[in-house]
């Protein structure tokens, strides 16, 4: 049984794998594909009554800091206590925003009148026109009144913009200078110098780098070969290219100066912590340290597995809403979709003579899970736009960055844990302990992600529980609990 399950595994992963991408590649053109804004064609088609209206906003504005807030009125009939007010915020087509009005509201039911800070974003250009939209929603019908229109001069805030992100880049500039450029430089020289226990002659040349399949060896070999060349990075490269161009198109990183800016810097911002952890890992491995192309191979694969994720995550995520259970996507959609893409990179050396270790499976699964969060943490850096709240993008970089900045590493790296033990205790079928470490690392995943929803569930006491249990249990918990056994395996080996 185990011997059938072992030899369709890499067929059903290879499906899952390709399926995955597919999805993704429809969910990321069908935007571009119809053309016009869904918010807007949903908009128009909403009744007006003159009983509800928005007012208060200024024809023009020159902020000096995003997002400009407008205090609004909107006017309403007698509101019943399950109805629901809200503001869309559109720009050059496009939704930006959407504001509950009756969030912090305890008893709503007969008021006619409220405040609602309408909150505008700067959106990369200098000058440019915004609409405001109030939708009531009252039983099954939906009203909309406006829009309101507002012409923003964004040139004092742009100011603010290169002032910012010029010291950022000098600050990268030294990062790039001072840390990563080094640590890359001595990453290539002890490789250099390290001897590698070789299958066969000349296995870790340069022939066998750029000349894979002109070995004269078996095709397993010849493909163990290949994974670790050019060849197969380029094909990685190419998936990658795809969630690159769509990560370029949502940013509308040509648009302006500002935007091109904001899109390269928080592309780089996001690369630095994930590349040194993955370095630190490999330079800890100092009994055995594997081949840089090795790694390579794997960081790629972490950046192709986002490709694989997005399209499910936002269909799962997409139907969760539909059902108002939206908050249970980060549960129950995206940690097991997440670590079974990230973990299919394992299965790519479970029987290369390079993965004979725990050891060896925490630093392939950390460096595919740093793979996958440098493209992620560089989307949310996009989605909270770098010119939009400079301070608040600046406190996502640091909780995805520096707080949590291991922890894609540290879910996949329990999975690479767990195939290696089986390659360890010399398990006919190792490979198979991706259908283990999978769950694994997505239950930690999962309880990292749980915030949103235990806060739903239980307020102030979820988030209590969420900082004070969660995070030190399963995310530092975890992560100091694989440095012991990661330092066990290494310091135990002969």
């Amino acid at each position: 049984m185990l011997k059938e399950i072992n030899a369709a595994l890499p067929v059903i992963v290879a499906l899952l794998v390709v399926s995955g991408m597919l999805i993704s590649l429809v969910t990321i053109m069908l935007p571009y594909a119809v053309g016009k804004d869904v918010g807007l064609e949903e908009l128009d088609k909403m009744q007006r009554i003159s009983s509800f209206s928005v007012e208060g906003l200024p024809p023009s504005a020159a902020p000096d800091d995003s997002p400009y807030v407008a205090a609004l009125t909107v006017r309403a009939p007698p509101l019943k206590e399950a109805d629901s007010v809200k503001l869309r915020i559109f720009g050059e087509g496009k939704e930006l925003d959407e504001i509950d009005c009756l969030e912090e509201m305890e008893n709503q039911a007969g008021i006619t009148q409220l405040e609602c800070n309408a909150s505008i974003p700067y959106n990369y250009r200098n000058s440019e026109g915004y609409k405001v939209y109030a939708v009531l929603e009252s039983g099954e019908t939906e009203y909309a009144s406006g829009p309101l229109t507002l012409q923003a001069d964004w040139s004092e805030y742009e100011k603010n913009f290169w002032s910012f992100s010029g010291n950022t880049e000098i600050c990268l500039f030294g990062v790039f200078l001072l840390i990563v450029m080094p640590a890359g430089i001595a990453a290539f020289l002890v490789a250099s110098r390290t001897k590698h226990e070789e299958a066969y002659p000349g296995e870790y040349s340069l022939a066998t780098l750029f000349s894979p399949f002109a070995i004269k060896r078996k095709i397993g070999e010849k493909l163990h070969a290949a994974v670790v060349s050019p060849y197969f990075w380029s094909l990685e490269m190419l998936g990658i290219l795809i969630i690159l161009v769509y990560m370029a198109l949502a940013a509308e990183a040509w648009k302006s100066w500002t935007a091109l800016a904001a899109f390269v810097i928080s592309g780089m911002v996001a690369f630095v912590v994930p590349f040194l952890w993955c370095l630190f890992w490999w330079y800890a491995d100092f009994r055995e340290r594997e081949p840089l192309r090795v790694l390579v191979t794997l960081f790629l694969w972490g950046m192709l597995a986002a490709l694989m994720a997005i399209g499910i995550n936002s269909v799962m995520g997409l139907l969760f809403g539909l059902a108002g259970l939206g908050f249970f996507t980060a549960f129950f959609v995206a940690p097991p979709v997440e670590e079974f893409f990230k973990g299919s990179g394992l299965l790519i050396f479970a029987n290369h003579h390079e993965f004979n270790s725990i050891e060896d499976g925490i630093v392939f699964g950390f460096t595919i899970g740093m793979g996958f969060a440098f493209i992620e943490n560089w989307i949310y850096l996009l989605d909270n736009p770098m010119g939009a709240n400079m301070l608040s993008w600046l406190g996502l970089f640091l909780v995805r960055s520096i707080m949590f900045s291991a922890n894609h590493g540290l879910y996949t790296a329990i999975t690479g844990a767990v195939v290696g033990y089986l390659i360890e205790k010399k398990f006919a079928y190792p490979a198979l302990g991706i259908l283990i470490g999978v769950p694994i690392a997505a239950f930690f995943h999962a309880m990292h992600n749980s915030g949103e929803m235990i806060m739903a569930i239980l307020g102030g006491g979820g988030a209590l529980l969420y900082c004070c249990i969660f995070i030190p249990l399963f995310d530092y918990g975890g992560l100091v609990l694989l440095g012991i056994l990661f330092l066990r395996a290494v310091l135990g080996k002969k």
